[in-house]
């Protein structure tokens, strides 16, 4: 297998046929362990490895194209951000389709360092994973494609003294910088914090238009402020899924020194009669439990697995009216 192949081919496959279809994650999983190489271009072996690289995705619908620079334009944005040349300000800067042309701007911008291209793919877009065309020894795999409002130092330092923030102001801060996109007022409609592992938040731009689904990690090598690689911001509603489908995927996972992890971070809109969801491992060394309120149908969950190899994961749906319902892996 080709050193970089495994997570390229993913990412090509995907937005060929469907950028926002689901995708395997354990399948996934499966191809990125048998490539050290790619695992260390994606972030040095940390304990928390991307491999579901789009996966949150899934849940939301695609927003309108927008292939060439525009016109800079104001928009609400803080004293904490500046204008990237050529990008609109604020939201309209994000979540919509860009032309290769563009994109390979955008991330020159970006990663100036970096002094190759984008891979070919057929449909590029603002606010997603896109990887670099890499070559035996680069270290930057991967570019999150900016938007227009580019952080300031002191928001990028405060990102990094706090890589998993535990309040959401914390972590629309902390995502802003890796998006590259002032969140900073954006609604707040669910979020999850695993202490000192993951925090997830799920929020709406003030326009109702488009949604963010942003995850933090202790931040690695050339990743901004620990944004992991499967947070996404899309144009249009969030669609609401069944129990069994928002929880069927949404798991990464890593080995390092003969110690695996999974992380499983997910957000989205469920049926209203859900109140929370429970995650229970139960593992040689005892039992992992993390719980997940609901409210309003809307969700967001951060959690690292520290023990994936235990005796299965059993992920419950607590309805009003008392049901459970268990979907086991």
């Amino acid at each position: 297998m080709d050193d970089e192949r495994v997570v390229g081919a993913e990412l090509e496959r995907l937005a060929a046929n469907d950028p926002l279809a689901p995708i395997d994650p354990h399948a996934m999983l499966t191809r990125g362990r048998r490539s050290r190489r790619t695992r260390r271009l994606l972030g040095g072996g940390g304990a928390i490895a991307a491999v579901a690289v789009v996966a949150l995705g899934a849940t939301l619908l695609p927003g309108p194209a927008a292939s060439d620079p525009a016109p800079e334009v104001a928009g609400e944005t803080s004293a904490d951000f500046s204008a990237v040349p050529g990008v609109p300000r604020g939201e309209a800067g994000t979540g919509v389709e860009l032309s290769i042309a563009e994109a390979n701007r955008r991330c020159a911008l970006r990663y100036p360092e970096v002094k190759r291209p984008l891979r070919p793919n057929p449909r590029w877009w603002a606010g997603r994973i896109a990887l670099f065309d890499l070559k035996r020894g680069d270290q930057a795999a991967v570019c999150m494609v900016p938007g227009g409002d580019k952080p300031s130092a002191a928001l990028v330092a405060a990102a990094r003294r706090d890589p998993v923030p535990t309040t959401p102001a914390g972590l629309l801060r902390n995502c802003s910088v890796g998006f590259w996109t002032d969140l900073t007022k954006w609604r707040v409609l669910a979020s999850d914090v695993d202490p000192g592992r993951a925090s997830s938040v799920l929020a709406m731009s003030p326009s109702g238009r488009s949604t963010v689904k942003c995850t933090a990690v202790p931040e690695e090598p050339h990743r901004e402020a620990g944004v992991h690689l499967n947070s996404t911001i899309v144009r249009g509603p969030v669609k609401q899924l069944s129990f069994q489908e928002a929880f069927r995927s949404g798991m990464s996972g890593s080995c390092s020194g003969g110690k695996c992890t999974q992380l499983y971070s997910s957000a989205g809109r469920l049926s209203s009669d859900i109140v929370r969801v429970t995650f229970e491992q139960v593992g040689t060394t005892g039992t992992l439990r993390h719980e997940v309120p609901v409210r309003d149908s809307w969700y967001a969950v951060a959690w690292l697995n520290t023990m994936p190899s235990g005796l299965g994961l059993k992920i419950q749906a607590h309805h009003k009216d008392g049901s459970v319902e268990v979907l086991s892996s």
